[in-house]
């Protein structure tokens, strides 16, 4: 079997890439994306022959026929992923979010091939570019016949909040945050994996799983029980509590307590 993942530099195409071969043996994985930096950092961390790279942009209809050629199953992980990218450059995102999953998908369809779209819980009733993006891109690859699964916010994933708090923690930095009272669905990289795979084996549909949600403010407390926190106000395209789907609120999801935040900080970090 040979898979391709698209933005599998990426925090959550690198560990899906990593599950698959610690998981599966007769197995070919292309990495591609367009990062030849990230891809050469990969392939002298991971010493595996059975691991291919592909230089390409999703964006580019000729590099994704080209890579996805002879794939059993394409794994989508690439896009542009934060709000303020899309409200600031909104256009950019719709060419890796909208065309770029455009480009995917009808290189599953021209060569048989199983595909899963990862996406977001911002993509429900979305109040910004990026989730408008993702439930455009949704809609196309369900309308294929396709698979997508959608997840909350992947705990640790590049760029996240978890980071900077921890840089903060260190320095003795006051914890800035939107709004106290706002709720996230939280979903490890390893979960996020291993669902894909899941997902995958069941066939076309959308995959939602039975996530738990996290206050933000719970997770300032969790590397500082006396964390001094600065409200900033809501951003421009962010909402207060996420829906996995409508009247699946992550306000009144199950939340993590704050030894539970810990322990996925002590996981991750």
């Amino acid at each position: 079997m040979r898979i391709l993942v698209t933005g599998g530099t990426g925090s959550v195409g690198s560990t899906v890439i990593k599950h698959i071969l610690d998981n599966y043996e007769f197995v070919e994985v292309v990495c591609f994306s367009r990062d030849e930096l990230k891809q050469f950092e990969m392939k002298t961390e991971i010493n595996d022959q059975r691991l291919w790279f592909a230089i390409g942009d999703v964006r580019d209809q000729e590099s994704v026929f080209r890579a996805a050629k002879d794939c059993d199953w394409i794994i989508h992980t690439a896009a542009l992923k934060h709000v303020a990218t899309g409200e600031n450059y909104p256009f950019e995102v719709v060419k890796t979010n909208i065309i770029g999953t455009k480009n995917v998908a009808d290189a599953a369809e021209r060569y048989g091939a199983k595909m899963v779209l990862v996406s977001t819980d911002k993509a429900v009733e979305p109040v910004n570019l990026y989730g408008a993006t993702k439930m455009i891109a949704e809609y196309y690859v369900l309308h294929l016949g396709l698979s997508v699964v959608r997840f909350g916010n992947i705990f640790g994933s590049r760029g996240s909040v978890l980071h900077k708090f921890k840089e903060w923690c260190e320095t003795g930095h006051t914890f800035r945050i939107t709004d106290k009272r706002m709720t996230r669905f939280i979903i490890t990289k390893e979960q996020a994996a291993k669902f894909i795979i899941e997902s995958l084996c069941k066939g076309p549909g959308i995959y939602i799983p039975d996530l738990k949600a996290m206050r933000i403010v719970d997770l300032a407390y969790a590397f500082d029980q006396n964390a001094i926190i600065e409200e900033m106000g809501i951003m421009k395209g962010e909402k207060y509590h996420e829906s996995l789907e409508p009247g699946r609120n992550s306000a009144d999801a199950e939340m993590l307590t704050i030894d539970d935040i810990r322990g996925l900080i002590d996981e991750t970090l």
